[in-house]
C-alpha cells in the first residue's frame, strides 16, 4: 500500500483560513510545510522535498528539468493557483509527475476586482491620504488630487480569462475600452457579447488609452514587453495596473517613466522577483502601489482554490482522472 507524504511548498494560505482542507489531506497522509528560498536550485529543492510524492505548490519555486532529475517518486504537483510558469510541464510528464492548475473561472472576479481597487486606489491617493489623517495630518488634504474614471479611454493586454473581466468592469465608467490581444484567449463569444470594445494594435492603446490594464499571459514575446520603447508610446499621464505577471514590464524603465511623469502612476499585485523586499525603489515613492500577490485572496476565492487542490489528491489517490491536468504538450 503507497504512503501518501503531501509537503505544502511556499503557500501561506493553503489551510489557514480552511483549515479543513489541511485536516482532509491529514487523513489520507502526513501533511507539511515548506517555506523555501523562491529561487531554490532544482537539486537542493529536490533533496528538500525528499519522500514528498505529493506537491501542492505556489507561485514558486521552480520546479524545473535538474528538480525532477534528482527527486525521488513524484505523483503530483498541483497548483494552488491558475499559472504553471514555475513548472516544466515536459519535464514532469518525462518523469510521471501529474500537474494541474485551479480552473482560471475560480479566480477571475477576485483577481479582476482586486485590479481594478489598487487602481482607484492610486489614482485617488488612498494610501497617501490616509497615512497623513494617521499622522495627525487632516489639514494637509488638499494634496491628495487624483483623477475621475468615467468617460476615460482604456486599455486591456491580454484579454483572456481574467482581462476579459477588467474589461467588463472598465465598462462601466461609460467610456472607451480597447483590447489588444497578444495571443487570443478572449472566452469563447465574449467579444460578440461585448461589441462596444475595441480591438486596436498595441502602439494604438499605448498612445490612447488613460488607463491600462496587464493581464498577458508570460512567454517569451511578452518578457518586458512594457519597455523603455514602449513607455515612449504611451499617453502622458497613464497609469498602468498588473496583477498579471510582474515581467510584463521592465522595472527599470517603468521607473523612470514615473519619475519624469511620462506615467503617473503604476499599481501592481505581482513583481518579477518576490519575495519584494523593503528596498526595492517603487517603495520609496508614493506614484507605486504595490501588494504582495493577495489578489486571490478573498474568501471566495481561497476555498475555491483549497477545494480543488485537496480534491486532485483525492483523486490522486483513489486513482480517479484529474481535473485541469497539464501535459508537457502544452505550448
Amino acid at each position: 500500500m503507497t504512503e501518501y507524504n503531501i509537503a505544502v511548498v511556499n503557500s501561506s494560505s493553503f489551510g489557514q483560513v480552511f483549515k479543513e482542507h489541511w485536516q482532509e489531506l491529514e487523513q489520507i497522509g502526513k501533511v507539511d510545510r515548506f517555506m523555501l528560498d523562491p529561487d531554490i536550485p532544482g537539486p537542493e529543492l529536490a533533496e528538500k522535498l525528499k519522500g514528498y510524492n505529493i506537491i501542492i505548490s505556489s507561485v514558486t519555486p521552480f520546479f524545473k528539468e535538474d528538480f525532477f532529475e534528482n527527486k525521488d517518486e513524484l505523483l503530483l504537483i498541483s497548483r494552488h493557483g491558475i499559472g504553471y510558469n514555475n513548472i516544466d510541464l515536459a519535464a514532469a510528464k518525462k518523469h510521471g509527475t501529474k500537474v494541474t492548475i485551479v480552473p482560471p473561472l475560480v479566480e477571475r472576479n477576485a483577481v479582476a476586482e482586486n485590479a481594478l481597487a489598487n487602481l482607484m486606489a492610486l489614482t485617488r491617493q488612498a494610501v497617501p491620504s490616509s497615512e497623513r489623517i494617521k499622522a495627525d495630518h487632516y489639514e494637509d488634504r488638499a494634496q491628495f488630487m487624483g483623477n475621475e474614471f468615467s468617460g476615460k479611454t482604456f486599455g486591456v493586454i491580454g484579454c483572456g480569462n481574467i482581462g476579459s473581466r477588467v474589461a467588463e468592469l472598465f465598462q462601466v465608467f461609460g467610456g472607451t475600452v480597447m483590447i489588444n490581444d497578444p495571443e487570443p484567449h478572449a472566452p469563447e463569444g465574449w467579444f460578440e457579447a461585448n461589441p462596444s470594445v475595441k480591438r486596436v494594435e498595441l502602439d494604438e492603446l499605448l498612445s490612447k488609452c488613460d488607463y491600462i490594464s496587464l493581464n498577458a499571459s508570460l512567454n517569451e514575446g511578452d518578457t518586458h514587453m512594457i519597455n523603455a520603447d514602449a513607455l515612449k508610446k504611451v499617453k502622458k499621464g497613464v497609469y498602468f495596473v498588473n496583477h498579471a505577471r510582474g515581467a510584463l514590464i521592465d522595472e527599470k524603465a517603468m521607473l523612470a517613466a514615473v519619475e519624469s511623469g511620462q506615467v503617473s502612476g503604476y499599481a501592481a499585485d505581482t513583481m518579477e522577483v518576490e519575495p519584494v523586499r523593503a528596498n526595492h525603489p517603487f517603495l520609496k515613492n508614493s506614484h507605486f502601489l504595490i501588494t504582495p500577490h493577495t489578489s486571490a485572496y478573498t474568501y471566495e476565492c481561497l476555498h475555491g482554490m483549497g477545494e480543488k487542490c485537496v480534491s486532485d489528491v483525492k483523486n490522486i489517490v483513489a486513482g480517479k482522472p484529474l481535473v485541469r491536468e497539464l501535459t508537457g504538450d502544452i505550448k
